[in-house]
């Protein structure tokens, strides 16, 4: 895989890519179930299955919470320009 992108920059995954031909090649590595952490985040940065999987699951939950009015809703997080991340409690205050 080459590391340089079409527009210059470096490949979306190539240090995924990177670590997981190290544990591959690596002389301690007995067999390939042992790289089976590094090919799942290698996989997850290609296609980002889980994390559109939580996006789904987060944006039906603030739905549900609409038809309730209970817990969290989209209103709640726009009220204050820029605070969505700090509503949701994705960084801290």
């Amino acid at each position: 895989m080459q590391p340089y992108s079409r527009s210059g920059g470096t490949r979306k995954c190539f240090y995924e890519f990177q670590t997981l031909v190290a544990c591959y090649t690596s002389a301690d590595t007995e067999t390939k179930k042992a790289c089976t952490p590094q090919f799942e985040d290698y996989s997850e940065c290609l296609h980002g299955f889980k994390e559109r999987e939580r996006t789904r699951l987060m944006l039906q939950q603030l739905k549900d919470n609409e038809k309730t009015k209970s817990g969290v809703t989209a209103s709640d997080l726009y009220k204050q320009s820029g605070s969505v991340y700090e509503n949701l409690d994705l960084v801290s205050k």
